[in-house]
Parts: C-alpha cells; sequence; structure tokens
C-alpha cells in the first residue's frame, strides 16, 4: 500500500545532479524504499512499513538457507 506522494532526492549524473521523483513505497535507483516526509511522520505507516522489510528479510533468509536467492 502506498499514498499519492513522491519522494524528490537528487542524484548525481555528469557533473552535476538530476532531480529524481518516486512515488511512495516504490523502489528508489539505490535499492532503497521511497518514503514520504507525511508517511515518514506516521508511526502507523512506519510500522507498516517496518513490519514488510522484516518480512521481506525474513523470505530471502529462508530462500539462502535453501541453496536459492532473493525473491
Amino acid at each position: 500500500m502506498t499514498c499519492d506522494n513522491f519522494e524528490i532526492y537528487y542524484r548525481p549524473k555528469g557533473w552535476g545532479y538530476v532531480e529524481t521523483k518516486t512515488k511512495c513505497g516504490n523502489t528508489k535507483v539505490d535499492g532503497s524504499r521511497a518514503i514520504c516526509d507525511a508517511c515518514a511522520a506516521n508511526a502507523d505507516r512506519m510500522a507498516e512499513i517496518n513490519r514488510q522489510e522484516a518480512n521481506v528479510e525474513a523470505d530471502n533468509a529462508w530462500s539462502h538457507s535453501a541453496g536459492w536467492g532473493d525473491w
């Protein structure tokens, strides 16, 4: 579940930087999750995000123990 807000960040490109907008909840270029300021300030939403991240880590740990890769 994501909200309709965007997180804006700057990433290097050439000799400068380019503005990048990523929808809240989606994956950014560096592989981390984009979280807007409104969701970051909401304790319930952050608890849900942390629970989802913990589930992903547990799934990947099980997958690695079985000799497979990440999901």
